[in-house]
């Protein structure tokens, strides 16, 4: 946690205070009717954590583990439960790919790409902006984490063709500082909706919807559920933010050069590239044919991450000081652990019976409609998307479905919108403060532009979505 001056005290105070404050504060509320008094436990636990997520008292792997150690010493969970989540395949699938990130950041190989997009399609303002967009689908399945592929990777590489056509925050911005700046930055919630694997919390999406909804979503059956709406998204919203932002420069012959010079520094495709690019096409392959094959998308990231570290494509010391890495395993192992007990104490059962009491009589596709746009526009107060999903994710899903809307549908949608959801401000996930940092938006104009693109985005994703799921017999 930053700490700035005479006031870092307090803002100490604070963020350990308020979850340590409104967990005791539920814990001692009377247990609603029809509820046992371990599940408002857990559920005064799990509130507890989420707001610790967010204050940040501690780190978040720090944060899961106090949580862990509380439901226990309170026996609200067993031993074997609060640790069943380490158990579970869902946090071992994000560490491995991980290690496959890891792989595309220290050989050079997502910047490789990159480049090679931009030297091909980089003629003009539009082409830019897609060529970086496609550069970062390219990279989405292979990398969990929003925050090294596209603050990593896709953001140095548009502030450098910014610099290089004069294009900086201010009078300049103009130029097409503003719209790439914009553009980027709305492409990376897009590509990571198409892959089980392209954010960090699309895997504990498949886990809560097997756990809780009985909903069982392999990686292939994520792709091909949302790679039309995805893709819609995907072609259409930087012609949004260039009708929004009107570049001035339209032609920009520089940035391909600038492509091509890259490409030449880099020199030819290396040894250790050319491992990480088999071994991310291998994985795709494993993940895409799993129902063929009968391996789960734990098993196939197991074997690329063995392959890596046997080839000496990532070193083991590399991974060792990637903290994001661990932390996410402990985050994960420990989220899955939490929500479980409140899925296995009946408080998921309990929440779902009376919200679905506050719809009834809607149709089915109305209350679908309506819990997902409440879905996406809540997240204004979660700064992860993991978090608000560990919170959200089981209770708006589960209340849909119990209103009539197909379950592998809702479980899909809602998993889109897990990603759609942390492009509306610059908090709501790990790139944001990146691009906003930057300093060509004031905040104010930043939120105006986002909640016009998220919301385009949403209703791609209701029109085009609904068409798409109706052709694949979801309902």
């Amino acid at each position: 946690m930053a700490t700035n001056g005479n006031d870092s005290p307090l803002k100490s105070l604070y963020a350990a205070g308020l979850p340590v404050a409104v967990g005791l504060l539920l814990w001692f509320t009377p247990t609603p009717e029809g509820l046992a008094p371990q599940a408002w436990h857990m559920f005064a636990i799990f509130v507890a954590t989420i707001i610790g997520i967010l204050t940040q008292p501690l780190p978040s792997g720090a944060v899961m583990l106090v949580a862990l150690s509380v439901a226990i010493l309170t026996k609200t969970l067993t031993e074997a439960k609060a640790l069943a989540g380490f158990g579970s395949g869902t946090p071992w699938l994000i560490f491995c790919a991980y290690i496959l990130s890891l792989g595309f950041v220290t050989s050079g190989l997502g910047k490789r790409i990159a480049y090679r997009m931009l030297s091909w399609f980089g003629g003009s303002s539009l082409g830019i902006a897609y060529s970086l967009g496609v550069s970062d689908l390219i990279m989405a399945p292979a990398m969990p984490s929003v925050t090294a592929r596209s603050g990593g990777i896709i953001f140095p590489i548009a502030r450098s063709i910014n610099n290089v056509l004069g294009s900086g925050p201010g009078p300049t911005g103009k130029k097409i500082g503003d719209f790439l700046t914009m553009a980027c930055f709305q492409f990376t919630p897009i590509t990571g909706a198409m892959f089980m694997t392209g954010m960090a919390a699309n895997p504990l999406v498949t886990k809560l919807a097997k756990d809780s909804l009985k909903v069982d979503i392999t990686w292939g059956g994520w792709f091909i559920a949302a790679v039309v709406p995805a893709m819609v998204c995907f072609a259409l919203m930087p012609l949004l933010v260039y009708k929004i932002l009107d570049p001035e420069l339209k032609r920009t012959p520089e940035a391909k050069e600038l492509g091509r010079k890259a490409l030449a520094d880099l020199g030819p495709l290396t040894v250790t590239e050319k491992k990480v690019a088999v071994g991310f096409v291998l994985a795709l392959i494993g993940w895409a044919t799993s129902l063929l094959t009968g391996l789960g998308a734990t098993t196939v990231g197991l074997g690329l991450a063995a392959y890596l570290f046997a080839t000496k494509a990532v070193a083991w010391k590399d991974l060792l000081k990637d903290y994001a890495a661990w932390d996410t395993l402990i985050w994960f192992g420990a989220i899955i652990s939490l929500a479980g007990g409140l899925t296995d104490l009946g408080f998921i059962k309990w929440l779902t019976a009376q919200l679905s009491g506050s719809v009834q009589g809607f149709p089915w596709l109305t209350t679908f409609i309506v819990l997902g746009v409440l879905y996406i526009y809540v997240h204004y107060a979660f700064a992860t998307a993991s978090g608000h999903v560990a919170a959200l994710y089981v209770p708006f899903a589960a209340v849909a479905i119990a209103a009539g809307a197909p379950p592998m549908m809702v479980a899909i949608c809602f998993g889109i919108f897990s990603n759609l959801m942390w492009g509306n401000t610059e908090y709501g996930g790990g790139p944001g403060p990146l691009y906003f940092s930057q300093g060509y938006f004031e905040r104010p104009r930043f939120y105006r532009i986002n909640f016009v693109v998220v919301t385009f985005n949403v209703a791609i994703t209701f029109a085009v979505g609904l068409a798409w799921w109706k052709m694949l017999g979801y309902y």
